[in-house]
């Protein structure tokens, strides 16, 4: 009796001392460059840069993928839906690719009050990224909300 009693002292020490994974934190969006304009189905701009997360978990995590909505000065005017496979350490940061499209044509037909006459006049851009990545934690796929916003010179 008296070793089930310590055993179950000591399972319950082991379970109060171990915390909760946390979550990957998004910190980042960085060397974002047009990589290609294209005319197929519109007028576009590919970009492609870096996404920066922390994982602030001893544990390393496998990444999945992404799904994002991208907004200029509050405008949504791309989502991008990314797979990917990628390890990420614990505690560290890392780099996932993002790549994605803005179609033109929005903008364009926005001239007379839009997107256009806004980057014109505040010579700011505010980007900014909702959504989502996919992380496998301790076996269980996990979808991990973020939301980051940035301003950027032109």
């Amino acid at each position: 009796m008296r070793t089930i009693l310590l055993m179950l002292l000591f399972t319950a020490m082991l379970f109060a001392a171990c915390d909760a994974p946390k979550e990957p934190v998004f910190q980042s969006l960085k060397n974002v460059k047009v990589s290609s304009v294209g005319i197929t189905n519109g007028l576009t701009v590919n970009l492609a840069g870096e996404a920066v997360f922390n994982n602030p978990n001893p544990i390393g995590v496998d990444v999945s993928g992404m799904d994002i909505d991208v907004f200029v000065n509050g405008k949504k005017v791309s989502e991008v839906h990314q797979n990917l496979t990628a390890a990420m350490e614990g505690n560290a940061d890392f780099t996932l690719p993002l790549n994605f499209k803005i179609p033109l044509k929005d903008i364009i037909n926005d001239v007379k009050g839009g997107l256009i006459k806004d980057l014109l006049k505040k010579k700011k851009v505010d980007i900014k990224l909702d959504g989502t990545i996919k992380v496998k934690m301790g076996g269980v796929d996990v979808k991990v909300p973020f939301d980051y916003e940035e301003v950027h010179e032109i």
